[in-house]
């Protein structure tokens, strides 16, 4: 695994390929190599805890939070395996569920809310209580709630912002802290392209990346976080043809019309999009909070102590700037496995003041508690977690059956090719058949 970082958009990637697959993968459980603790019940008198995910963050982490668990808890044994790639680790569980050994805290990958709803995770309101969640982001809770229950937590949270290199918007006469709204960025897009350099560096490849971006303006314009969660999920009449849709795809197409973005962002990769900005073609990125372990790796020194981020704007000067925040990654407990209360011991034990802000730090991670946040020490990151503890996050993963789909359509907006009500329809059309009504 080394230095390799998987980030959400590959997750939705994989969700979309995920689509339809079913039991008939209770063969790759075998060829991906089962665990040998027999259904995680006992190993030399231990209870076994399996943990699978692909959150390859931690990977340096991981052992020594098992190993202090262990230390502390005799009778517990536990076993961490990371998989290389969510399209590598969604088929294994997906196997996994079918033949009824499900590994007794994983992660729940885009179907957290379908496994808990089916029996699979655990309703950790239950099982841990409101005092428990009430340190998670209201935002990374929400994400794992339907109905009064919730099916997982949150591990890595996320959130973006406008990433930009403060030498060429200096150039381009651009002030910093001048971008409050989108008309602002519009303004500052046409100086910067007359500097010859792109404003902003985006990625919309695959096509439902473009949600990341998009679905934060239905919130700009409905001002109601929660809206989301009920288009999501096609409740209370919710539907992608109503008028807040509609005119957050109009503000869309002007910020695209307006020439912010660089040209082919359909067809820019989320690792192409940072290396436009840090080869020096655009003077702007967008991009999410791991942007930073990102361009540590990957641009130079001096480009690192250069680059700064801003807030995404707003849609009007004093509205909030509201900006996507849910965890790219979340662990759920398996509600049927006979080392359930091993498996929660556990859960809590990684959520600890002393060993969850540690983790998150020494991995670079953004935290999905309010506690670990106010202890991040990455400048740059806890200049973007502040905007959460400001109450700026909203939701923007599509947990929703089908939700996914929605993606493809919104392309047309982004590519010049579509209208708003028409794309709208689409995009409507598109979740309905996705999940199969």
């Amino acid at each position: 695994m080394g230095e390799q970082h998987v980030r959400r958009r590959t997750v939705l990637k994989g969700a979309v390929g995920a689509l339809g697959l079913g039991s008939a993968l209770g063969s790759t459980l075998a060829a991906c190599g089962g665990s040998d603790s027999g259904g995680g019940t006992t190993s030399g008198g231990k209870a076994v805890v399996r943990m699978w995910s692909w959150y390859n963050d931690q990977e340096d982490q991981f052992p020594k939070l098992i190993s202090a668990f262990e230390a502390a808890h005799s009778n517990i044994k536990i076993e961490n395996r990371i998989f290389g790639t969510p399209d590598q680790y969604l088929p294994a569980l997906q196997a996994a569920v079918a033949g009824g050994d499900v590994p007794e805290i994983f992660a729940p990958h885009t179907r957290a809310l379908t496994y808990g709803t089916g029996g699979i995770s655990a309703d950790l309101k239950q099982e841990l209580g409101d005092d428990f969640l009430k340190d998670f982001f209201d935002s990374a809770n929400q994400e794992y709630t339907l109905d009064g229950k919730q099916y997982a937590v949150g591990w890595m949270a996320q959130t973006f912002g406008i990433f930009y290199n403060p030498d060429m918007l200096k150039k381009a006469g651009v002030e910093e802290d001048g971008i409050e709204t989108w008309d602002d960025l519009i303004a500052a897009a046409q100086k910067i392209k007359a500097t010859g350099k792109f404003p902003v560096a985006l990625s919309c490849n695959p096509t439902t990346s473009s949600l990341d971006f998009f679905l934060p303006l239905i919130t700009q314009v409905a001002d109601d976080p929660t809206y989301y969660l009920k288009l999501d999920q096609l409740k209370d009449g919710a539907t992608y043809e109503d008028p807040k849709v509609i005119q957050a795809i109009e503000l869309q197409q002007k910020i695209v019309k307006g020439g912010v973005f660089q040209p082919g962002t359909t067809g820019t990769s989320g690792d192409q999009a940072p290396q436009i900005f840090y080869t020096g073609k655009s003077a702007m990125l967008f991009n999410g909070s791991w942007t930073p372990q990102g361009l540590t790796k990957d641009a130079t020194p001096a480009f690192n102590k250069l680059y700064k981020v801003m807030k995404t704007p707003a849609i009007a000067p004093g509205k909030r700037h509201w900006t996507a925040n849910q965890a790219g990654a979340g662990w759920a407990v398996a509600a049927n496995s006979k080392n359930k209360d091993a498996a929660l011991e556990f859960l809590k034990f990684m959520y600890s003041a002393e060993q969850y802000s540690p983790t998150m730090n020494d991995s670079n991670s953004m935290p999905a508690t309010k506690s670990a946040a106010a202890r991040i020490e990455l400048p740059i990151m806890k200049q973007m977690t502040s905007w959460l503890l400001d109450g700026d996050g909203c939701p923007h993963i599509p947990f929703g059956p089908g939700s996914v789909a929605a993606g493809d359509p919104l392309a047309k907006i982004f590519d010049g090719t579509g209208e708003p009500a028409a794309v709208a329809k689409a995009m409507q059309q598109a979740v309905q058949n996705a999940k199969g009504g």
